[in-house]
């Protein structure tokens, strides 16, 4: 049987999309009466090679594409090149820039490999490939159920880390369906059941932001599919300027005051006070790209995190995207990311309720923990896949 490109690079992208969420690199917790143990599969063996492989694969098929079409699609993209071009810069003044680099030489191969991706895949084929994606995460996530490592003491967290990421991610299977029901009309049997399945996952998951943002972000798409003269760019666009005067606001409010008020968002609050506190000094060029999380025992968490809460030595982020692009690449790379940012929703088709619907999720979504800009992290994945399929409609039409 003969196996078609188009077929093949569906695959990749679903093995890719799979890598993204955890699937070949499980965290996983075995209980016992009296104990619990970490079992961690090591994820960064798994990770290099699945992106190094896509990478390969996508510059190999680069020179089978029509070249004009492709450079037109690139030149398209250009703030997101800028971003990238700043946070190279940023390795230079890195306290660990090999780190810095190598992290973010990961970028590179995923954006290419997206590229790649967008080039030879329809927007149906990549709609099939989000449905495999979706049923293989709620399969997973019920064939976890009887065993012990898929529970942790607030929640169901199956394969995942935290309940947390496997709430984000149940909650972006749960979007395709609830789409692909009621805004693309597929209401046939399997449907249902996989939308009954993953309420239910969300819900024993106690992961209640999730939750909430799913049905929140579907209803966003149905008002906008009921009353087509809405202006999806202007809402989404109202909506993440009113998240960022809250967050401001946040961030200028004692840690202490708000947790008074019941609104320390579950430690956050004291994470970005001593972010803020640990700028000084770093406001304008930032740390470097992914130099303060995560760089080992002299990085700022792990020297200065005890003195103001001893968990946040064990973090390896901000637990807000927008946040740690700002501690990253300083006020400079934060203009950058916000050009990239207006850009992305210029270039949405407010007739593609899907990735209209995933936007807003991630918007939100992202003011409570760290997707974008960060390794192969599903929601920044996907960002970079919509941001890119929304940049070759563009294109395509503009060549009819």
């Amino acid at each position: 049987m003969k196996i078609s490109y188009r077929e093949f690079i569906s695959f990749l992208l679903l093995i890719f999309l799979l890598n993204s969420a955890g699937v070949f690199s499980p965290s996983l917790t075995i209980r016992d009466s009296d104990f619990a143990s970490e079992v961690e599969v090591s994820s960064n063996i798994i990770n290099r090679l699945v992106m190094l492989g896509a990478f390969l694969v996508s510059v190999f098929f680069i020179f089978k594409t029509e070249r004009k079409y492709y450079i037109k699609i690139v030149a398209s993209a250009w703030p997101l090149w800028l971003l990238l071009f700043y946070a190279f810069l940023s390795c230079i003044w890195s306290d660990v820039t090999l780190t810095s680099f190598t992290r973010l030489t990961q970028q590179v191969f995923l954006i290419f490999f997206l590229l790649f991706v967008i080039t030879y895949l329809s927007l149906d084929d990549i709609y099939g490939v989000l449905k495999k994606f979706s049923i293989i995460i709620i399969l997973i996530g019920i064939i976890c159920l009887p065993f012990s490592f898929a529970w942790q003491d607030i929640g169901f967290r199956s394969i995942h880390g935290h309940k947390n990421t496997a709430g984000y991610i149940f909650a972006l299977a749960g979007l395709f369906y609830l789409c692909e029901i009621y805004i693309r009309g597929y209401k046939n049997k399997s449907n249902y059941i996989f939308l009954l399945l993953i309420f239910f996952l969300l819900v024993i998951s106690k992961s209640k932001t999730s939750l909430a943002l799913m049905i929140f972000s579907y209803l966003f798409v149905l008002t906008l599919k009921l009353n087509p003269q809405i202006n999806a760019k202007t809402i989404i666009s109202f909506i993440g300027g009113v998240a960022s005067v809250v967050f401001l606001s946040l961030l200028l409010t004692d840690s202490s005051t708000l947790t008074d008020l019941g609104l320390d968002f579950t430690g956050r609050a004291i994470i970005w006070d001593f972010v803020l506190f640990e700028m000084k000094d770093y406001e304008l060029l930032g740390f470097g790209y992914r130099a303060f999380w995560g760089v080992g025992e002299q990085g700022f968490s792990v020297l200065y995190g005890g003195d103001f809460d001893f968990f946040i030595t064990k973090l390896n982020q901000s637990h807000n995207s927008y946040l740690d692009i700002w501690v990253m690449l300083g006020y400079i790379g934060l203009v950058t990311f916000i050009i990239f940012i207006i850009h992305s929703i210029i270039v949405i088709n407010k007739f593609n309720y899907l990735f209209v619907s995933m936007f807003l999720f991630f918007t939100i979504h992202s003011f409570m923990e760290t997707d974008y800009f960060r390794s192969n992290n599903l929601i920044w994945v996907l960002y970079i896949l919509i941001y890119l399929s929304g940049i070759k409609e563009k294109v395509s039409l503009n060549d009819k």
